[in-house]
């Protein structure tokens, strides 16, 4: 039961700082934004790459290299 009471008056205050202080919260997400851009891209593309099978294919050739290098 205490611990609802805490979780009501810790919404209620971030409400109420959220409309006060609205700017600070503005400055903080264009803050942020670029950087979840930047993180969302990069699982993005990590994504994209497993999907294609380019990561075997990039494991394959350095497999045929290793054999090469070893059979010379």
């Amino acid at each position: 039961m205490l611990n609802i009471v805490f979780g009501l008056i810790a919404i209620c205050l971030g409400i109420w700082g959220l409309f006060n202080y609205w700017w600070y919260v503005l400055d903080v997400f264009i803050a942020i934004l670029p950087i979840v851009l930047i993180i969302g891209g990069v699982v993005a593309l990590l994504a994209g790459i497993k999907n294609t099978g380019l990561r075997t294919k990039i494991r394959e050739g350095k497999a045929q290299n290793a054999e090469s290098v070893t059979d010379i």
